[in-house]
């Protein structure tokens, strides 16, 4: 049987793949890749270059299958798993990329990364008290690392450990004192245990780094309500909508955080008695969700604002709907 350390070309050969992979030629890379494995079809090292130009040309599923490839031939190739598990992951295969994790930690149980890495993917798997458990780990292997840390925050966030999450976030905030997400973050934490203050604070500096961070505009908008400071709630949720307007033909929009942002804004306008403006936005949020009854009771309220009482009734009620009484079916509600 040929052992692991025969089964790889020459010296000379990955170097000459090693510098076309640096040229950043990834077709002639996955071509090299593939002469090579005619020659010697037991190479893990060439199977994981293969898999990572594939990946680099889009080539995903061919890339997972190379990684595969990779383990096969080599099931102590932890690289392999590593990129396999991102790559999965990207794929929205988290129960696959959990198993990849698993593996490199079974094997290298000092491995930082996979430990944050099967944190974030257990995640994305609602699976907060056991992410929290490899995070906890994370940050102990990796105390410079100001991500860890964030993640281990998000997971406390979500177990309601405030006061943990809190603690962790300030301190991913002092490894990166750029760190914009996580002054986000931090501000979301604050603004549900009603600390707004600091809350806007951090939301003020996460905008500060990102100028075109859209979700902290919104947070800082709607803890801009909750302090009363209407108009200023109104600056920050229309530049939120302006920095990222609603694309209906774009499958990757965020359809519900589109839609509450035109609320927000519209109910913001609507206590800054802008009723044409509220109205507008309404409808744009309508354009977003056309089934959602609840809109036409707000978009009522602007209209009755612009003194059509009439038609702003009529929308309320097939919002509401009527209530009816039936001897024999009783009490019902009847929309429009």
């Amino acid at each position: 049987m040929t052992s692991i350390e025969n089964s790889d070309p020459p010296s000379s050969d990955l170097s000459k793949l090693s510098r076309l992979y640096a040229s950043g030629d990834l077709k002639s890379v996955e071509s090299f890749c593939e002469v090579l494995l005619a020659a010697y079809p037991d190479s893990a090292v060439v199977y994981n270059v293969l898999g990572v130009a594939l990946e680099g040309q889009g080539k995903l599923e061919e890339s997972v299958l190379a990684y595969e490839k990779t383990n096969q031939k080599n099931p102590g190739h932890l690289d392999a798993y590593h990129n396999a598990g991102v790559l999965l992951s990207k794929l929205g295969r988290f129960e696959e990329a959990r198993k990849k994790y698993v593996k490199i930690i079974e094997q290298s149980p000092k491995d930082g990364d996979a430990y944050n890495n099967l944190g974030v993917i257990l995640q994305k798997l609602s699976q907060h008290r056991l992410a929290a458990s490899y995070l906890q780990k994370a940050v102990v292997l990796q105390p410079g690392n100001a991500s860890t840390f964030f993640n281990y925050a998000n997971s406390l966030r979500e177990l309601e450990e405030s006061d943990k999450a809190l603690e962790n976030y300030d301190s991913a905030i002092r490894l990166n004192p750029s760190f914009s997400i996580a002054f986000n973050n931090r501000g979301s934490l604050l603004e549900s245990i009603h600390n707004y203050e600091e809350a806007w604070r951090s939301y003020t500096k996460a905008i500060e780094l990102n100028p075109r961070y859209v979700a902290a505009y919104s947070n800082r908008g709607g803890i801009e309500q909750k302090l009363g400071n209407y108009a200023q709630s109104e600056l920050d949720l229309s530049e939120a909508i302006k920095l990222d307007p609603w694309k209906e033909t774009d499958p990757s929009e965020a359809s519900n955080f589109k839609f509450r942002l035109y609320i927000s804004l519209g109910d913001t306008q609507m206590y800054l008695g802008q009723y044409k403006k509220a109205l507008a936005s309404y409808d744009s949020a309508i354009t977003i969700e056309p089934e959602n009854k609840d809109v036409l009771a707000f978009k009522g309220n602007a209209l009755a604002g612009l003194g059509k009482l009439s038609e702003g009734l009529r929308l309320k009620q097939e919002s509401f709907g009527f209530i009816c009484f039936d001897v024999l079916k009783g009490v019902s509600i009847v929309r429009g």
